[in-house]
């Protein structure tokens, strides 16, 4: 059984990045969960790019080719993948 979920390291590593004033690292959620509250809570969090199986590997390619820092948060979100 995992200590914390996604979120929850997420929140870890940007606490930790604050503290040590470090860049920010991009942070990809990978999940069956497609509920809005789920994505607001995971973008609250600090994950760059919300993606919701199943994934298109061209669609993850082109964001990891286009990503940069300063870059807003963007939920990609499977076809026919419906809200919770």
């Amino acid at each position: 059984m995992p200590v914390m979920n996604g979120i929850e390291s997420t929140r870890g590593i940007r606490k930790l990045e604050r503290e040590r004033g470090q860049k920010p690292a991009m942070i990809i959620a990978l999940t069956g969960l497609a509920s809005a509250n789920i994505r607001q809570e995971a973008f609250s969090s600090g994950i760059n790019l919300f993606l919701t199986k199943p994934v298109r590997f061209n669609e993850l390619r082109k964001f990891l080719n286009d990503w940069t820092p300063d870059m807003e948060p963007q939920d990609v979100v499977a076809p026919n993948a419906g809200s919770e």
